[in-house]
């Protein structure tokens, strides 16, 4: 299989204007900066840019294809012109749904087995140890960071090609219908479902809608696929009279098919698991840091069931996967060590991480917190928790960042962090410059907020401060 103007214009009901029996090789781009050669340019309007306005410099980058609005066709047709020969475009009604709809036509041809993951949090984690999971005994393309939403899905399935046997992918979202949107363009066999907790409750309202956004996924299975569940979140649990599907479970619950029965953290948090399937117990050591990183293996092991992995060359996979960017990297700057978390925040991720933090040995604890977004009327009191989880955790310096960083504090302090120990700060620039005065040396500080609150930039001051070192994690 070849992905020609033909196939796209077929998929999509467009029209193929001029290129007939050429064929991309190298998947799709929706922007002309990183376009790759031999890849489709799909030309997508966006808020601050237009494809459309890009596409003679595509051309010169060397794609193979262009997908184009009707309205645009003149203006494809002009930049083809002028290096003939090269391109094959496609005009279409809508370019974005054209990606999808391309997207879903290529994995149907295709047929992989379709592992898709979803949750509130842990579900990129996850997918990274799916994806070495299968990758232990079959050709496996995975999403690539965490692009999960519809377009990211589509560029996704684009880069399949022929040998691959198994496809992993990350369903994200923010409002009911997203993810029975993705599962229509890759249609799952095997479904995970990690938690279900307080995360876009300004979009959705309540942790019940959240809970049905995302049992869009497990709706989507067919009845000869896999729903594989959280055993001890009651909301995922329940998801099981949702499928016709057939349920493995994970958890500690002493009913779940891969049963977590031990976790054993080294002094640089990093976890033993133990594992018991069907009677026999199997043992693996992560390189992500985190007792809450359980779960997400156990998730994979099950996920390694269906599809003919054994128990025990999962945990051999799983062993090898480090942490993504800023999702617990462990830094080594100078004389202080940083958990670089502050790629995204919820109070379950939130409470996870300050787990870890109180578990780590050595030197003072900080915790740098940034403001939990999206979380609508449960803003206020998930910020006071947060500031009582940071005492809990024997905090003994708080910079608190952001909109709700006084709700932090206060509640930090009335918990038993010394006030003079506990600060604010208006933004994350801010942050860096009370970081760098009170931080000292032999310290571990945890740097944890939501991605709009910008915390990589105190990272990275902290880096410099104390003579910036290498991850640990090896990233």
């Amino acid at each position: 299989m070849r992905l020609s103007g033909e196939f796209i214009a077929e998929s999509t009901g467009g029209d193929l204007l001029i290129g007939s029996g050429l064929c991309a090789e190298g998947g799709a781009s929706i922007d002309s900066r990183t376009a790759g050669a031999a890849e489709v340019f799909f030309a997508i309007a966006g808020p601050r840019f237009d494809g459309h306005d890009y596409l003679a410099h595509a051309i010169e980058r060397g794609v193979a294809g262009l997908v184009v609005r009707a309205d645009r066709r003149a203006d494809a047709l002009r930049a083809e012109a002028a290096n003939p020969g090269r391109v094959f475009i496609v005009a279409v009604e809508d370019t974005e749904a054209a990606l999808a709809r391309t997207a879903a036509a290529w994995v149907e041809v295709l047929s992989p087995i379709v592992i898709a993951v979803t949750g509130s949090v842990g579900k990129t984690t996850t997918k990274d140890l799916v994806r070495a999971v299968a990758s232990s005994g079959l050709s496996t393309l995975a999403t690539a960071g965490n692009r999960n939403n519809r377009l990211g899905l589509s560029l996704t399935c684009l880069r399949l090609v022929p040998s691959h046997d198994v496809l992993v992918v990350e369903m994200g979202m923010n409002h009911a219908g997203e993810i029975a949107d993705l599962c229509r363009i890759a249609r799952p066999r095997v479904g995970i479902v990690t938690t279900v907790a307080p995360v876009h409750l300004e979009g959705l309202g309540t942790l019940d809608a959240v809970a049905a956004a995302k049992a869009e996924l497990v709706q989507a299975l067919p009845p000869h696929g896999t729903a594989i569940l959280n055993a001890d979140d009651p909301r995922v649990l329940a998801m099981r009279s949702a499928t016709a599907a057939h349920v493995l479970t994970f958890g500690t619950a002493a009913d779940a098919d891969v049963r977590v029965v031990g976790v054993d953290l080294d002094s640089d948090g990093r976890p033993t698991v133990a594992f018991e399937i069907a009677g026999a117990r199997h043992t693996t050591r992560l390189a992500l840091v985190g007792a809450h990183h359980a779960l997400n293996a156990a998730a994979a092991v099950a996920a390694g069931l269906t599809i003919g992995v054994d128990p025990s060359e999962a945990c051999l996979a799983m062993s090898s996967v480090t942490p993504g960017r800023h999702r617990m990297e462990v830094v080594s700057a100078g004389t202080i060590r940083v958990l670089d978390d502050c790629y995204n925040a919820s109070p379950k991720s939130l409470q996870a991480a300050l787990e870890v933090l109180s578990a780590m040995t050595a030197g003072r604890r900080v915790a740098i917190l940034g403001d939990m977004l999206e979380l609508g009327d449960a803003t206020e009191e998930a910020h006071l928790e947060a500031g009582r989880a940071a005492a809990r955790a024997g905090v003994g310096l708080l910079i608190a960042v952001g909109r709700q960083a006084a709700l932090v504090r206060r509640a930090a302090v009335e918990a038993g962090v010394p006030s003079g120990q506990a600060f604010e700060a208006p933004d994350a620039i801010a942050a860096g410059t009370v970081a760098q005065a009170v931080v000292q040396a032999r310290d571990t500080v945890l740097v944890k907020g939501s991605r709009g609150v910008g915390l990589e930039h105190v990272v990275e001051g902290l880096a410099a401060r104390f003579k910036q070192g290498v991850s640990e994690s090896g990233n």
